[in-house]
């Protein structure tokens, strides 16, 4: 199973690399928006794998943020079903909540647990393993 992370905060990437790798996870770290959509639109076979689940951080450095870049992803045929976990340390306003809902994403605030994390990776992924498509 392949991860893609788009965080900026290398210490999160860090940290959350080696605890998905730990569970046997393949992870892809992108810390832009702009990498992270270039290699989700253009996946080819000599690009990294095309992910099972994706963690997408909310605030992001420049233009694009993570809600823009999720509405992007399920434009994306292939990942209209994509489980996506949105991380954010921001609170949510009505709007926004209703948005989420709207683009399937799964929402974990920061600071989360690391167990929390895996088990929402976990239950995601089995949850969308392709034996079950």
């Amino acid at each position: 199973m392949h991860i893609s992370l788009l965080e900026d905060d290398s210490a999160i990437q860090e940290m959350l690399q080696l605890v998905l790798q730990d569970e046997g996870y393949s992870v892809t770290i992108y810390p832009t928006a702009e990498e992270c959509l270039n290699a989700l639109q253009g996946a080819t076979q000599d690009q990294a794998p095309s992910p099972d689940l994706l963690i997408v951080d909310w605030l992001l450095p420049g233009l694009v943020s993570g809600i823009e870049v999720i509405q992007q992803v399920r434009r994306l045929p292939q990942y209209r079903s994509l489980p996506i976990i949105l991380t954010t340390a921001a609170t949510l306003t009505e709007p926004e909540d209703a948005e989420l809902q709207g683009l399937q994403v799964t929402l974990l605030e920061k600071p989360f647990a690391i167990d929390d994390m895996v088990r929402l990776v976990r239950d995601l992924t089995q949850r969308h393993s392709p034996s079950e498509r």
